[in-house]
């Protein structure tokens, strides 16, 4: 329960600093400020790297999964026609 908990939290807040993110990316485009994106493409990097399994992490599981038994179909599609 604690732990569900926790990771709720984490999510709320990466999906926040995503939130934030955004808002600074638009507002860096309309005044063309350069050194606001900068600040921009280091949270998105920050993002990426430390919050991406709390934003993504279920998706990225089932397009793994997904990916996994696509390739298995195709190499054993292909051990079938090679052996033709």
């Amino acid at each position: 329960m604690e732990k569900n908990r926790d990771y709720k939290l984490k999510r709320i807040f990466w999906s926040f600093l995503l939130f934030i993110d955004v808002l600074l990316f638009i507002e860096s485009i309309a005044t063309q400020t350069i050194w606001i994106m900068v600040v921009v493409m280091v949270i998105s990097e920050f993002i990426n790297f430390k919050g991406n399994k709390y934003l993504f992490g279920e998706f990225d599981a089932r397009r793994k999964k997904k990916r996994e038994l696509r390739r298995q179909e195709y190499l054993k599609q292909r051990a079938l026609n090679s052996n033709k």
